[in-house]
């Protein structure tokens, strides 16, 4: 041995680090024995190193193994998007499915959409009676058109006894159109033709006499000569209406053409 004891002892004191979980495990191991075990210090200072090395193989093995499975793939993964849980059947439903009340068939304070009141600003239309079933006519032109002189004749029929009735004849006034004459079929039951310029047509207008009742099923004649001053005359654009009252207070019109 080389050196003085006293400093090799020196020495290597001041190289000693003491271990301080060492220290510690045998102050717990020995808080931890029973009282007047002499033996326990002993071995517990050769059990504590053994633990140590046992529990960091341990550590070092898992730490392997889940490294190993991270690197594999075949840890457990997140889903991003995962899908959502099946909805419960008492479950409320969203705002998309939800019902809407639907508005659109309130009713105004008029009624129902479609059968109020008209718009404020206009104006109602005088209804026109509806064409009677009971009542037939038609218009022609006289076949003997002349130059100088023509024809316009309206007939009609009722089925029912009529105790009002109006017949309008409108030509138009084509230049130089001239009024000449108007006759009926039965000269008890009409007044005579009244003559009129309207609008550009001449108008011919016969009437009931008060008190005369149109018997049912008879046909009428009621016509109007002119001088069409210049060619026969083909009817286009002329017309007619017949306006009648029966007996039971239901009134029809008729609108036709020559």
């Amino acid at each position: 041995m080389n050196g003085d004891p006293a400093d090799r002892l020196r020495a290597r004191a001041e190289e000693f680090e003491p271990d301080a979980d060492r220290m510690w495990t045998r102050v717990a191991e020995g808080m931890r024995a029973p009282r007047g075990a002499a033996a326990a210090p002993e071995r517990a200072r050769w059990r504590v190193p053994h633990l140590a090395m046992a529990t960091g193989a341990a550590v070092v093995l898992i730490g392997g193994v889940v490294l190993f499975g991270l690197t594999q793939g075949g840890g457990p993964s997140a889903d991003p998007d995962p899908a959502p849980p099946a909805a419960d059947p008492g479950a409320q439903t969203s705002e998309s499915e939800a019902p809407q009340d639907d508005t659109s068939e309130e009713s105004s304070p008029d009624g129902p959409s479609g059968t109020g009141s008209s718009a404020e600003g206009e104006t109602e239309t005088e209804e026109t009676p509806e064409q009677p079933d009971w009542l037939w006519s038609e218009g022609a032109i006289d076949a003997n058109n002349t130059d100088y002189w023509t024809q316009s004749v309206v007939r009609f029929r009722s089925d029912t006894a009529l105790t009002g009735l109006e017949v309008e004849l409108r030509l138009t006034e084509d230049e130089g159109l001239a009024f000449l004459d108007a006759w009926t079929s039965d000269d008890n039951l009409f007044t005579e033709a009244v003559y009129t310029s309207e609008d550009g047509y001449a108008v011919l207008r016969w009437t009931l006499k008060d008190g005369a009742v149109v018997p049912a099923g008879n046909e009428y004649t009621l016509a109007g000569q002119f001088d069409p001053n210049g060619g026969p005359r083909s009817g286009e654009g002329d017309a007619f209406t017949i306006t009648a009252t029966g007996e039971d207070g239901e009134t029809g019109v008729l609108e036709g053409g020559f």
